[in-house]
């Protein structure tokens, strides 16, 4: 099978009954519900770009596992060019249409800290993964990666809590199987999924080895039961308002496991605490050239939208704005130009995929997130006051009040009102709605905070190295080369 359609998607869907609770009703169907819309469409966007010729390059890509073609949201990456064909893919999609679902990628890192463990103390979770793995990549699955806890009192370690479940914990062993209790935060898309996979957030100490977990199971098990936020955008397809989140969007779910039963054969990791410093790093590897280069594709957007309103307003040539227009064009090609950076200078672990280089990715993500922030500030700007006292869709296409409106929206001469009035619309939805909320979060919070990359980037850069070199320069310490004139 390897690669499935949507409609194969949506069928699977539908057989499946996680336990889902939406503004305190539990969900029969969340295929014929509202709510999940959005991230139904956007789940099945990606089996359709899979099946299209023009998109299939970028989508697909090999398996030597199972000698076939499977998914972007299941291929291993064993080289720098597969790097580069993954973050050629975030940045197409992304920057089309805002998100490439790309944080699943971040899955992949077990298959390098499962076979650490192997190798150390003669396990199998390696051949355990291998094996999960391939029944993705056979059905074309999806699944979501669960990596943050509630954490309770971030200053005490998970063993330390008040209340044990503020990590996700196992809480028995049995002959065949764990049984594991607590919750994972932020879980996207979580019941339009097949699998929720859960890892460790943090790096443990021996007294946390109950926490020090990692596993896979189907998003209809029972014990799992999903809390959800709705997208951000209205419940129902608009012509002209909302014209991203009325087509794009994600639930988020506080994801609650009840005494849920694992069996061993999709157990990844159980107590091994020595390991989770390893994870955390080939993780925030991954994740960190994903975001950059999603909030790098996100800034292509607003540099669009930006200059197309000032055009439309008129003032496409005034400094300011060609200047303003500059700097987004900067960041985006600065974080561009980190993740691909990353990619190149990757390392090949020995297991055989690759690790994305961390220090450069840390800095592309740090500079290209806060820099997204400002960006949207000026695409309102240029946009103008109208973006939040802009008549609804309704006024506009009422027979009578309608041709007001279209008069009084009349910008640069040639461009039609209309046109003009839906630009006015998408600057809305991007930087004074819901969805506003969102892409700031997106962009400040997702895959770590802002200061997680400040912490990486000084953890991995070579600060001794430099600072020989300085001694050479004020000849503290001889160099070869140095002075021989």
């Amino acid at each position: 099978m390897a690669i499935i359609t949507r409609e194969q998607y949506l069928q699977s869907i539908a057989e499946q009954k996680p336990a889902v609770y939406v503004g305190g009703l539990k969900v029969e169907n969340i295929v014929d519900n509202p709510v999940f819309r959005t991230t139904i469409n956007n789940m099945g966007l990606g089996y359709e770009w899979a099946n299209d010729p023009q998109f299939a390059d970028l989508v697909t890509a090999w398996s030597p596992l199972i000698e076939e073609k499977v998914s972007f949201w299941t291929a291993l990456n064993y080289s720098a060019d597969d790097l580069v064909r993954l973050i050629e893919t975030i940045r197409t999609f992304s920057g089309r249409y805002l998100c490439t679902m790309c944080m699943s990628i971040g899955l992949g890192v077990l298959w390098a800290a499962t076979y650490d463990i192997d190798q150390a103390k003669g396990t199998d979770y390696h051949q355990r993964f291998k094996n999960f793995y391939k029944k993705l990549q056979e059905n074309d699955l999806r699944f979501c990666l669960g990596v943050m806890d509630p954490k309770g009192d971030r200053t005490l370690s998970p063993s330390q809590q008040e209340d044990p479940d503020q990590f996700l914990r196992v809480v028995e062993k049995r002959a065949d199987g764990i049984i594991v209790r607590g919750a994972k935060m932020h879980t996207t898309s979580a019941p339009c999924v097949h699998y929720f996979v859960a890892s460790p957030s943090r790096v443990m100490g021996e007294e946390d080895q109950d926490y020090a977990l990692s596993f896979a199971v189907p998003v209809d098990t029972p014990g799992l039961t999903f809390i959800i936020r709705p997208a951000a955008g209205p419940l129902e397809p608009k012509e002209m308002e909302s014209p991203i989140s009325s087509e794009i969007g994600f639930v988020e779910c506080l994801s609650v496991f009840e005494d849920v039963f694992v069996p061993w054969e999709n157990v990844f990791m159980c107590g091994e605490w020595e390991f989770t410093p390893q994870f955390i790093h080939y993780f925030s590897s991954y994740v960190r050239l994903a975001k950059g280069t999603c909030v790098a594709a996100r800034t292509d957007i607003l540099t669009g939208v930006t200059a197309l309103a000032a055009e439309y307003n008129g003032i496409e040539k005034a400094s300011h704005v060609k200047s303003k227009l500059t700097d987004m064009m900067m960041t985006a090609s600065l974080g561009w130009g980190c993740s691909l950076a990353a990619a190149r200078q990757c390392s090949i672990h020995p297991s055989g995929i690759a690790i994305p280089d961390i220090l450069v990715s840390n800095a592309g993500l740090y500079h290209t997130r806060l820099k997204f922030v400002e960006h949207m500030y000026t695409m309102q700007e240029i946009t103008g006051g109208i973006v939040t006292t802009v008549p609804g869709e309704k006024d506009y296409q009422h027979p009578e009040i309608g041709p007001l409106v279209d008069k009084y929206l009349k910008g640069k001469t040639g461009v039609a009102a209309e046109e003009r009035y839906r630009l006015i619309q998408l600057v809305q939805d991007m930087t004074a709605s819901r969805l506003t909320g969102y892409l700031m979060s997106s962009a400040i919070c997702a895959g770590g905070t802002p200061e997680t990359n400040r912490v990486e980037v000084f953890r991995n850069y070579d600060l001794q190295e430099k600072k020989e070199r300085a001694k050479v320069l004020a000849k503290i310490k001889p160099d070869h080369y140095w002075g021989r004139y």
